[in-house]
């Protein structure tokens, strides 16, 4: 079994996109294991520290109440609020119920989803390690990638590493821009995948990149056309229930 020290060493190699993490991950024996334990462990370590940095901000942010109050009296001394009272009476009546209920008023995510997703990050990580190792493997191959699949599972787990840059959100208030650390930490992750086909498939450069971007790109076109089919499938039976009545 991998010491938590080796792994984390591994996943800081996949973060900082060195080469030789990626090779040494393609011949070792226990490449696939080792690299599920990285990606299980890289987004619990995530999502530990999402709860943290979710619970000093949930501690931290202003009153429910005092943002209700704030908010009531900057829009209700506006013109617009009179112009729509004076239109629709019941309007007033839908806004006072709006900031009766004060709780509704908060700024920072709920402590409870960043809590849940502790518990089921893991499994959605491996998941989507696995089906993407799967697809990139196809499309590798497809270009004339010779690496057998267990080589591509092993050193795109490295990868999973840029998703180390997720431990900022340890610190409240971290992410000013909400969704840039996700796509910060996506598109290195795509990058680390690159470099895993390249050096796994010994495929050139620019095959490298068609397949590991055609990969995902036809896996969602299949998603949404089976999402569609489904979608159709669905409206014809509610429309024949309808026609049977």
């Amino acid at each position: 079994m991998e010491s938590l020290s080796t792994i984390l060493r591994l996943g800081l190699s996949g973060l900082l996109l060195d080469q030789r993490a990626f090779q040494a991950q393609r011949d070792a024996p226990d490449g696939i294991r080792r690299g599920a334990a990285l990606v299980a462990l890289v987004s619990l370590l995530v999502a530990v520290a999402a709860l943290i940095g979710d619970l000093g901000e949930y501690l931290t942010q202003p009153a429910p109440t005092v943002m209700s109050e704030t908010l009531y009296q900057g829009l209700t001394a506006m013109p617009w609020y009179e112009a729509l009272t004076a239109d629709s009476p019941t309007f007033a009546t839908s806004f006072e119920q709006i900031f009766a209920q004060s709780s509704t008023f908060s700024l920072t995510p709920s402590p409870l989803v960043s809590l849940i997703n502790v518990l089921v990050a893991p499994l959605l990580a491996l998941l989507s390690w696995l089906i993407t190792s799967a697809v990139v493997h196809v499309a590798a191959r497809a270009f004339g990638g010779t690496a057998r699949f267990g080589q591509t599972l092993a050193s795109t787990a490295v990868a999973s590493g840029a998703g180390l840059l997720g431990l900022v959100q340890v610190v409240p208030y971290a992410e000013s821009v909400p969704g840039a650390l996700l796509l910060a930490s996506s598109l290195l992750g795509l990058f680390g995948t690159y470099l895993a086909v390249r050096e796994v498939h010994g495929l050139s450069p620019w095959r490298s990149f068609w397949a590991v971007t055609l990969g995902p790109v036809l896996l969602t076109l299949v998603l949404v056309g089976l999402y569609c089919c489904v979608i159709v499938v669905f409206a014809n039976a509610l429309g024949g229930l309808g026609a049977g009545r």
